[in-house]
């Protein structure tokens, strides 16, 4: 009965472990993107501030260019300091590089767009 028991015991404590193990495993995975959201979020205000601050310094013109470039290094620059601060795992979401190249072509695009403006502003001066 003895035995009985003892291997009843260890048994439960074994699935116990298993089971947190699992969820620690699944916390740290949790706690990945929303690292990685509060870079962002923090990012993005660094880039805000960035560009207020180059608004006032510069001045509102939208033909100027060099402006939306020089918010664009300090965003990367930004963006690469926070990630050696905080020394993110990899995260093992596989959406992980798609969303990546998904916002570097919109950032693509976007910056196209604004070139597409100012031709189209220069040819109708």
């Amino acid at each position: 009965m003895h035995k009985k028991t003892s291997e009843m015991i260890s048994s439960t404590l074994t699935s116990t472990s298993m089971n947190l193990f699992k969820m620690q495993v699944a916390l740290s995975n949790a706690h990945s993107p929303l690292k990685m959201e509060r870079i962002s979020s923090f990012s993005k205000d660094n880039r805000i501030k960035s560009l207020e601050d180059l608004v006032v310094k510069i001045g509102y013109d939208p033909s100027n260019t060099k402006a939306a470039e020089e918010v664009i290094k300090k965003k990367e620059l930004d963006i690469a300091a926070l990630k050696k601060q905080l020394k993110l795992p990899s995260t093992h979401d596989p959406l992980t590089k798609e969303i990546e190249e998904t916002k570097s072509l919109k950032a693509d695009m976007m910056k196209l767009i604004v070139e597409q403006s100012i031709h189209i502003k220069q040819m109708e001066t």
